[in-house]
C-alpha cells in the first residue's frame, strides 16, 4: 500500500470513528434535564403541543450536517493559522452585530411609519448579510470548538484512559441558531421547579400568556422564559449574540453535557437543590474555562472581564445608601419573605405580595412581566454570581468553598460530579 493510500485509509478510519461517536452521542446523551417528559408536560400538551421545540428533528438534522461537513472538510480552517482563525471569528460576530443593528432599524421604521414604511432596501441588505453569516457559520463553529477543546485538554478535563490520547468527552459540539424558550413550572406552595417544556422561540406575548394561564389552571405557577443556550447535543447557542456571551454559554452548556455522564448530571431534576448544584457548577466551571479561552485567543475580552470582576469586588465592599434603590436587595427581601409566607401555608398572600413587589420594580424602571414562584425557581438556581440568587441560595457559597480548597478545576469537578444528593455536598463542605 502506498503512503498516499495509507494516509487516505487512516483519514477514513478517523472520519468513521468520529461519525460513530457522534451518532452514539445522539442516541445516548440526554437533552439535559431541562426537558423532562413528565406529567405536567403531558397536561399542558393541548396548548403547548403545536408550539413545542422539536428536539428530535433538531438533533438529527444538526448531527447529520456536522458529520457531512466534517467528512467533506468544508468546516475546516484549511491553511489558516491561529491569528487568521481568530480574525475569522471576530469578522463573523461583527457580521452578527450588523445584522442585529439592521433588524432594529427595520423594526423602528415599521413602528414609526406603519404599513407605509419602505424597508425593501434595508431588507435586501439584511438578507445579504444573513447569507454571508450562513456561509461562514460552520467554519466559525469549528474554530471555536477546537479552541474550547484545547482549553479543556490543558485543564485535564478529558477522558483518562491508559496508553491512549486524552479525549474531550463528550466532544464540544454546538450550533448557532434561535434558542428555544422554556415554560417553567413550579409548585405554588413551595419554590420548586417541577417541570420544563421547550417551546419554539419567537412566540407572541398573547400566545405566551395564553400558555401560562392554561398551565396555572393545573394549580401550579408558570412562566415562559427566554434562553441563551441549551445543553442539548449539539448544544444550542443563540445566534444573535456577542462573542463574549457565546464562549461563556458554550463552556457552560458543555459542562452540563459533561455532567450527564456523572451522578450529579444524571440526578439533575431530582430536587431543586440538585438543579441549583448543577447550574452553579456549570456557571463556575464555564466562567473559568471561557475566561481562559479569552485569555488565549481574545485578550480584549479577557481584559474587560477582569476589569468587570474587579469592579464587582469593589462594589461589594461599598455600603448601599438607605435612600438608594437596589434591585438585588429588593429581590432578596422579596424571596425571603415569600418563603416565610409559603412555609406558613399562605400561598395566596405570597402571590399577592410578589405582585405588589413586581409593581414596585416597574415603578423603578425594571419591567418584569411576572414575578412568581416559577420566576424564583428558575432564576434562583443560578447561585454562582453575586446577585440576589446567590444571596438567598447557600449552594453558591458552598460550591465556592469547595472550589477554593481544590487545587485545580478538574479536581473540583472530580469532587462534585459523583454527588447525587444535596446532603453529600453538605457533608463534603463540613469535612473540607
Amino acid at each position: 500500500m502506498t503512503q498516499d493510500s495509507t494516509g487516505m485509509a487512516s483519514k477514513a478510519r478517523r472520519i468513521l470513528g468520529c461519525s460513530l461517536l457522534l451518532a452514539l452521542l445522539l442516541l445516548v446523551l440526554s437533552r439535559d434535564s431541562l426537558h423532562p417528559a413528565d406529567y405536567f408536560g403531558y397536561r399542558t400538551d393541548p396548548l403547548t403541543g403545536p408550539h413545542r421545540f422539536d428536539w428530535g428533528a433538531y438533533e438529527g438534522r444538526t448531527i447529520l450536517e456536522k458529520l457531512v461537513n466534517r467528512t467533506l472538510g468544508t468546516d475546516q480552517p484549511h491553511g489558516m493559522d491561529d491569528e487568521q482563525q481568530v480574525r475569522a471569528v471576530r469578522e463573523y460576530f461583527a457580521l452578527v452585530q450588523e445584522i442585529g443593528r439592521l433588524e432594529g432599524e427595520i423594526a423602528v421604521k415599521r413602528a414609526r411609519e406603519g404599513e407605509a414604511a419602505d424597508t425593501l432596501g434595508l431588507q435586501a441588505q439584511l438578507e445579504d448579510l444573513r447569507a454571508e453569516r450562513r456561509r461562514s457559520e460552520n467554519l466559525v463553529e469549528n474554530i471555536i470548538r477546537r479552541q474550547a477543546e484545547g482549553v479543556l485538554r490543558s485543564e485535564g478535563i478529558t477522558l483518562r484512559l491508559p496508553l491512549l490520547q486524552r479525549w474531550v468527552m463528550p466532544p464540544v459540539e454546538f450550533e448557532f441558531q434561535s434558542s428555544p424558550d422554556f415554560l417553567v413550572i413550579s409548585r405554588r406552595d413551595r419554590i420548586e421547579r417541577i417541570a420544563n417544556v421547550s417551546l419554539q422561540p419567537g412566540l407572541s406575548l398573547e400566545r405566551i400568556e395564553e400558555i401560562e394561564d392554561y398551565t396555572d389552571q393545573l394549580d401550579v405557577s408558570s412562566l415562559v422564559v427566554p434562553t441563551g443556550g441549551v445543553g442539548a447535543y449539539p448544544t444550542v447557542i443563540v445566534e444573535n449574540t456577542s462573542l463574549d456571551f457565546a464562549i461563556r454559554v458554550i463552556t457552560h452548556e458543555w459542562i452540563h453535557n459533561y455532567l450527564f455522564f456523572h451522578p450529579l448530571g444524571q440526578h439533575y431534576a431530582d430536587s431543586q437543590e440538585l438543579i441549583s448544584m448543577n447550574e452553579t457548577v456549570a456557571s463556575m466551571a464555564g466562567d473559568e474555562l471561557s475566561l481562559e479561552l479569552a485569555r488565549r485567543y481574545y485578550p480584549d475580552i479577557y481584559e474587560r472581564r477582569i476589569a468587570e470582576m474587579d469592579r464587582e469586588r469593589s462594589a461589594a465592599l461599598e455600603p448601599i445608601h438607605e435612600d438608594e434603590f437596589s434591585f438585588n436587595a429588593h429581590m432578596r427581601k422579596t424571596r425571603i419573605h415569600v418563603e416565610e409566607l409559603l412555609e406558613l401555608g399562605l400561598v395566596e398572600e405570597a402571590e399577592a405580595y410578589m405582585e405588589q413587589r413586581r409593581q414596585k420594580l416597574v415603578e423603578m424602571g425594571y419591567y418584569l412581566r411576572k414575578l412568581n414562584q416559577a420566576y424564583f425557581a428558575f432564576y434562583g438556581s443560578y447561585a454562582a454570581g453575586k446577585g440576589w440568587a446567590a444571596e438567598t441560595n447557600p449552594i453558591g457559597d458552598q460550591m465556592r468553598d469547595l472550589r477554593e480548597t481544590s487545587s485545580s478545576l478538574v479536581e473540583f469537578l472530580d469532587t462534585v460530579s459523583p454527588m447525587s444528593t444535596y446532603e453529600e455536598l453538605l457533608d463534603k463542605v463540613a469535612g473540607a
